[in-house]
């Protein structure tokens, strides 16, 4: 029997197995989870095994989407700040003049406090909330940190990247520290050449460890550094152990590019001693785990000179775009109560539907949010499997001329020339086919993989032998996978010298065919494009426009802060 008859009969066995099982654990759905979301930053469309690379191996993170649900249509925001706004309001960016640029440190801006976010309701719900690692949603006062706004503790930085190393943040004029725990300054804590990503890995299993102890419902929001660059310099991509990533790493041809995989490899650690610490703490079989990128990898940033090597393949464009390879991110969830694992959803999931659908899985009533744009997609995640929402505003903002929306398959775009030049002309990012075999052996074997394979299996959903979960999980790699069966053009020139027709008139890409948004087929689709540019008419007649972009204030000078970022419009104390 060869290869393929092997897969498909351990397949058949186990969907059998599935119809007759019960699910004990759906008999608890009145319990509330516990919630951990780990956020990547800047991480590419490509950089995760489970999409289809071999370069950089991802076993941890693989296996947590390989026992879940991979989230194939999930979108996002093309840069930080209005991403993470949309996740903890569920609305668009757009409803309170957040669509434009990341703020930038010393700028007097922040997420408007009569915004109510995700921690805020879950601590109506009698959760514990916690923050680790970045925050980036303004911090000129107190009012707006994250302890001031539904937070019971924050560990991290407060703008948008620190060193590596050494906590600081550094702009063209001004640099300091950037390290708080809650309030109290913790460069002492950060510093002490420990690597970023393994402090905050270590808060989190502390949280998780407390909460155990403590026996609350815990809300846990991972927000990493990596693999966002550090501060601009030769150092600005910063690995754990660089001779160990360059001999690790030796057949990847591109220096940052290697430096990028370290980086990589310790988020993947991350998320095995996030999953592990669950289990010893007999918490992973009561909880949902979901793990995302906030927007694309910036392959090369001429604007912001934070370009990370990260990889879009074979997507267009990158973070700050509206292409998809800037805001079509990276997403998975696990949990037991699942209405089934080992999936690629195609579903239209927004970054605006996680405060809805975590809410609601925590025995919220979604009544009580108000008037959101997010989607509950928890039943569709625990019982139907059917699509929720039928559109998704990408973006409009009015500044830099930059606007999208998806309906159904079907996509608008419109783009800015001068902006388009930095972000959407190229499809960014490396292959990723320069590595060895995918090892899915690992995967299996991997941390994650161990404990998820466990808990599944217990909460009868099938129990799988090594053999089998290959078998499976190979197939849920092909279903992940956006390669030349659906972009040929792309895939057979990797540098593509295609006319970009995008700026006078709008383009209409279907997203299904055609997810590399290679042909424009706005004149083959007249009815289809007027439809969709009149949503997005409707979008912009409810839009709150950005204010003026404001100054780098320079009384938010570190220096007159003990060497700090501070809340430099609040009473400060210069000791």
């Amino acid at each position: 029997m060869d290869l393929a008859n092997i897969r498909i009969t351990g397949i058949l066995i186990l969907i059998v197995n599935l119809q007759i099982t019960d699910n004990v654990l759906l008999r608890e759905l009145k319990k509330q989870p516990h919630i951990v979301l780990i956020v990547a930053d800047d991480l590419g469309w490509n950089d995760v095994g489970f999409h289809g690379s071999i370069q950089i191996p991802t076993p941890n993170i693989d296996a947590l989407a390989y026992h879940g649900a991979i989230l194939n249509r999930h979108y996002v925001l093309p840069t930080c700040t209005p991403s993470r706004a949309a996740l903890l309001t569920g609305k668009y960016p757009i409803r309170y003049g957040f669509q434009g640029p990341p703020i930038a440190a010393g700028q007097a801006k922040a997420l408007p406090t009569n915004e109510t976010i995700l921690p805020q309701y879950l601590k109506g719900l009698g959760y514990s909330t916690h923050l680790v690692g970045k925050w980036h949603l303004g911090c000129y006062q107190k009012r707006f940190t994250p302890t001031q706004r539904g937070f019971d503790s924050h560990f991290g930085f407060w703008n948008g990247y620190i060193s590596y190393r050494n906590s600081t943040h550094a702009t063209h004029t001004m640099n300091g520290i950037d390290a708080r725990r809650g309030f109290e300054r913790a460069g002492s804590e950060m510093d002490r050449d420990r690597y970023a990503t393994d402090v905050f890995t270590e808060e989190a299993l502390k949280i998780i460890e407390s909460s155990k102890q403590k026996n609350t419902k815990m809300f846990l929001m991972v927000s990493h550094l990596a693999v966002h660059s550090g501060n601009k310099g030769p150092n600005h991509l910063e690995v754990s152990n660089k001779t160990y990533n360059d001999e690790a790493f030796s057949y990847i041809e591109n220096e940052n590019r290697r430096l990028y995989a370290g980086m990589l490899t310790s988020l993947d650690d991350s998320v095995g001693k996030i999953i592990e610490s669950l289990h010893e703490n007999e918490m992973l079989k009561d909880s949902i785990v979901v793990f995302m990128s906030d927007n694309g990898a910036p392959t090369d940033d001429p604007l912001w000179g934070h370009e990370n090597f990260g990889s879009n393949w074979p997507l267009r464009g990158k973070k700050g775009s509206v292409h998809e390879g800037g805001v079509r991110g990276v997403a998975a969830i696990w949990s037991p109560w699942l209405k089934q694992k080992n999936i690629v959803s195609k579903n239209l999931f927004h970054i605006t539907d996680w405060l809805p659908t975590l809410y609601t899985a925590a025995g919220g009533n979604f009544e009580d949010l108000g008037k959101i744009d997010g989607v509950d997609q928890w039943k569709s995640l625990t019982d139907t499997l059917e699509q929720a929402r039928s559109n998704v505003l990408i973006n409009i903002d009015e500044k830099s001329g930059e606007e999208a929306l998806i309906f159904n398959q079907w996509k608008v775009v419109k783009s800015n020339r001068t902006s388009n030049m930095v972000f959407n002309l190229k499809y960014g990012g490396d292959p990723g086919n320069e590595g060895p075999e995918y090892n899915m052996s690992g995967v299996v074997a991997s941390a994650v993989g161990s404990r998820l394979s466990e808990i599944n299996c217990l909460a009868g959903d099938g129990c799988m032998n090594s053999s089998t979960a290959r078998d499976m999980f190979y197939v849920v790699r092909s279903q992940a996978k956006v390669d030349g069966q659906t972009c040929p053009e792309r895939v057979s020139n990797p540098k593509p010298d295609q006319r970009y027709e995008c700026f006078d008139g709008y383009c209409l890409f279907d997203t299904l065919q055609d997810p590399c948004e290679y042909r424009n087929v706005a004149e083959q689709n007249p009815q289809t494009l007027e439809v969709t540019i009149q949503m997005l008419e409707r979008f912009k007649r409810e839009m709150t426009k950005q204010p003026p972009t404001p100054i780098t204030d320079p009384e938010a000078d570190p220096l007159r802060f003990a060497g700090y970022w501070d809340n430099w419009l609040e009473p400060f104390d210069k000791a």
